[in-house]
This record gives C-alpha cells, sequence and structure tokens, in this order.
C-alpha cells in the first residue's frame, strides 16, 4: 500500500487550493484517489466545501 498526493482546486473568488495525502493501491485508478482525496478533504474541513468548480490532479504516487 502506498500514497498519493493529490491537489484539489476549488474556483471561488479567493481560488481555494488544497494538497491531500491520501492511501492507495498501485492498482488504484486515478478516479478512485480523487473521490478520495475529495472525501478526506470535506472530513477535514469540517463536513463542507465552498461551492464553486472543482477540479483535481494527481501530483505523486509513491508505492
Amino acid at each position: 500500500m502506498g500514497n498519493a498526493i493529490v491537489k484539489l482546486n476549488i474556483a471561488t473568488y479567493a481560488g481555494e487550493e488544497y494538497v491531500v495525502e491520501v492511501p492507495c493501491e498501485k492498482e488504484d485508478v486515478e478516479e478512485l484517489i480523487i473521490a478520495n482525496a475529495w472525501k478526506k478533504l470535506k472530513e477535514d474541513e469540517g463536513g463542507s466545501l465552498p461551492y464553486g468548480h472543482r477540479s483535481a490532479k494527481i501530483l505523486k504516487r509513491v508505492d
């Protein structure tokens, strides 16, 4: 089991930008890793996130 570092962006007026590290398996697809990153961010931020267009990019995977 490894980790992935994911950069998450929410296009608000302030331009919210987050970097989250989530556990992942070597064979996990990008969509699953990104979904887990959004879930972790939501939990870390107290259960809600600001409105705005969302984008995500996997910066690094460490196996």
